[in-house]
């Protein structure tokens, strides 16, 4: 009976633990943006406040329009917390922002961040695509609105897929708009 009861008191610990002590993802608190707030600064924008320096994060470029450009899959890690914002006109109530260590990265283009190092994600047909945790697959995808930039994660596979994060990145200038309307839609659970 002892057994049957720590057995049952881990079970409920374990349950109250949240997924990214368990080594999952939190879709919500553990992606973000990074962009160069300055020439060679990159900044990082995501909702978890409670990065440490040296934490490594996995780094998603997808190209925005037709261009013929390759996806990239990069690395970085924090150098500290900010006191400020990355970008005044971007800045999402409630997000963290964190000067990264981050070379070789594009200053023209933004990144999809997650927090730690994912080796399971690879590139394939110009799709970023793997896995995160031990949960399903996801793909990355980025498309252009009207003034901005919708940055998004999906999962559950082709046909079922389903939106498990989003963020808009305002430019300020108009663009030629490609995204579609399933872009936004909330597919099959």
């Amino acid at each position: 009976m002892p057994a049957i009861l720590a057995l049952s008191h881990a079970a409920t610990l374990g349950a109250a633990v949240p997924n990214s002590a368990q080594g999952l993802i939190d879709f919500d608190h553990d992606i973000g943006l990074v962009g160069a707030s300055h020439e060679q600064q990159f900044c990082l924008s995501i909702k978890n406040g409670k990065l440490k320096s040296g934490q490594m994060l996995t780094l998603v470029w997808i190209p925005i329009s037709d261009v013929k450009e390759t996806a990239e899959i990069r690395s970085a890690n924090v150098r500290k917390l900010l006191t400020g914002s990355c970008d005044a006109v971007n800045n999402i109530e409630g997000h963290a922002a964190y000067d990264l260590d981050a070379r070789n990265l594009d200053t023209g283009k933004i990144y999809i961040a997650i927090v730690g190092i994912h080796a399971d994600l690879r590139i394939l047909h110009g799709v970023v695509e793997g896995k995160l945790d031990s949960r399903n697959s996801v793909s990355f995808r980025a498309c252009s609105g009207m003034e901005g930039l919708h940055f998004s994660v999906w999962t559950g596979g082709a046909l079922k897929e389903k939106p498990v994060w989003h963020r808009y990145y305002y430019l300020g200038y108009d663009v030629e708009p490609t995204c579609k309307d399933t872009d936004f839609e909330e597919r099959a659970k």
